[in-house]
């Protein structure tokens, strides 16, 4: 394990366990109903054939809540997702432990299949995954895809300059690094292209800075003919904040046409906006 892997595990081990102590502090009333999440199945992130041959119900959906509440069968209160993640999926604030709340369903499940294989080690989730069944998997991946929460306000400051250079390498990439643009692979404002390429739109800053750092180091290999992996190896560690700092502030219009134009420049309309705001060509 690299310096910066024990570290992080340190942080993060401290951090797991004050949230573990502060359970009690979690807003449990902020648990969707099954009605709830049974309006939302209707989105490609849920529908992701958790089971292969039936479709996603109610008793699935229930399955996955009772996982995330603790009720694995090799579970307990160290097993409860809610603990870290939150009642909602939306993560404790801390942005040590990401967003899940409408994840793609697939991704989620790939996840926690990688992290039992030990393909994404993780100090806290490998344990905890390789205790669920894959139904157990397959279950609490769907529960949390089907969830639609509010995201939380992004605390932090960031200076324009680098904020516009984390907008850049989102919409253009940087030809002279030879990194590719996000949104050819998330999508247009960081949506997410499901069933296997998650959202970036409004995910932690430093929970994907660090995931960014994890893959240039080869911590974390488990990314699609590593694609991740190549296009983490050309970013400095600035470009890694700059553009986990803009995506944590974007906020996708779930009305936007999945195949918008990005226009004459070939930037998104928020990235033409803030280079209007802070008075920088683009052209």
């Amino acid at each position: 394990m690299t310096p910066l892997s024990k570290i992080t595990a340190a942080a993060v081990l401290t951090v797991g366990s004050l949230v573990a102590l502060s359970a009690g502090a979690q807003d449990y009333a902020d648990t969707p109903g099954i009605d709830a999440l049974m309006a939302n199945l209707d989105s490609e992130r849920a529908l992701f054939n958790a089971r292969v041959e039936e479709p996603v119900d109610d008793d699935l959906l229930e399955s996955g809540r009772l996982v995330a509440m603790g009720g694995a069968e090799s579970g307990g209160s160290g097993m409860a997702c809610v603990t870290c993640h939150g009642a909602n999926g939306r993560g404790d604030g801390s942005g040590v432990f990401p967003r899940l709340a409408g994840l793609p369903g697939w991704y989620m499940y790939k996840q926690l299949m990688d992290y039992a294989s030990g393909a994404r080690p993780n100090e806290i989730m490998t344990g905890i995954a390789q205790k669920l069944t894959e139904e157990e998997m397959e279950a609490v991946a769907t529960y949390y895809a089907a969830i639609d929460a509010p995201f939380r306000n992004v605390t932090g400051e960031i200076s324009p300059d680098l904020l516009q250079w984390g907008g850049m390498l989102g919409a253009v990439g940087s030809a002279e690094k030879g990194i590719p643009a996000c949104v050819n692979c998330h999508g247009p404002s960081g949506t997410g292209n499901p069933p296997s390429v998650p959202y970036l739109a409004g995910q932690y800053a430093t929970y994907m800075e660090h995931q960014l750092m994890l893959w240039r180091e080869g911590t974390r290999d488990n990314d699609p003919m590593n694609v991740m992996s190549a296009i983490a190896s050309k970013m400095s560690d600035e470009d890694m904040r700059a553009v986990s700092e803009y995506y944590a502030r974007v906020r996708a219009d779930d009305e936007r046409d999945a195949d918008w134009n990005l226009g004459a420049t070939g930037l998104s309309p928020e990235i033409e906006s803030m280079a209007e705001t802070l008075d920088v060509e683009t052209e």
